[in-house]
C-alpha cells in the first residue's frame, strides 16, 4: 500500500491487524483490538522455514478476522537495508501470497532493545524476558503503527 493509513481505513469493523517481529529463530505475533487502538502480544513461533512458519501462523490466527499485517522492517541505523531486511521482504511476499491480505513494512529499529529494557525494569528474569521478547516486540511494532495512524487522524 502506498498510503499507510489506507490500510486501517479499508478494514471493516470486525477485522484486526496482526503485528509480526521476524527473527532468524523466532517469529513474534501480536494482534490489535477491533477498534485498532491497542496491540496485544499473542504468541511466539519457533521458526522452521517460511512455509511452515506461515502454516503455524495461520493456525494461531484461525479465530481472528485478519484485515492485514504490520511487519517489522529491520533497517540499519543509517536507514540502509541489510541481510535481515531482505529476509523480511521475502517473508512479506510469502505472507501476501498465502493470506492474500495487505501488509505494511514498519521501521522496527530499537524495538527489541526498548522492550528488553522495559521488562528488566519490571524485574523480570532474563529467561522470562527471552520467552516474551519477540511477541512483546511484535506488539510494540503494531502499537507504533496504530499510534501513528491515530495521531495523524
Amino acid at each position: 500500500m502506498d498510503n499507510q493509513s489506507n490500510l486501517i481505513e479499508s478494514l471493516n469493523t470486525s477485522q484486526i491487524l496482526v503485528g509480526l517481529d521476524l527473527g532468524t529463530k523466532t517469529l513474534g505475533v501480536a494482534v490489535s483490538d477491533r477498534l485498532k487502538i491497542i496491540a496485544s502480544p499473542l504468541s511466539t513461533i519457533q521458526r522452521k522455514g517460511i512455509k511452515k512458519d506461515i502454516l503455524k501462523l495461520q493456525e494461531i490466527l484461525k479465530e481472528y478476522e485478519i484485515g492485514g499485517f504490520i511487519i517489522g522492517l529491520p533497517l540499519s541505523l543509517d536507514n540502509s537495508e541489510n541481510k535481515q531486511t531482505q529476509l523480511v521482504r521475502d517473508f512479506n511476499s510469502e505472507i501476501n501470497k498465502f493470506f492474500n491480505l495487505p501488509s505494511i513494512l514498519w521501521d522496527e529499529r530499537f524495538s527489541s532493545d526498548v522492550i528488553f529494557k522495559e521488562l528488566r525494569k519490571a524485574n523480570m528474569s532474563k529467561t522470562k524476558i527471552k520467552n516474551k521478547l519477540d511477541q512483546q516486540s511484535a506488539s510494540y511494532i503494531l502499537q507504533g503503527y496504530l499510534d501513528r495512524y491515530r495521531n495523524n487522524n
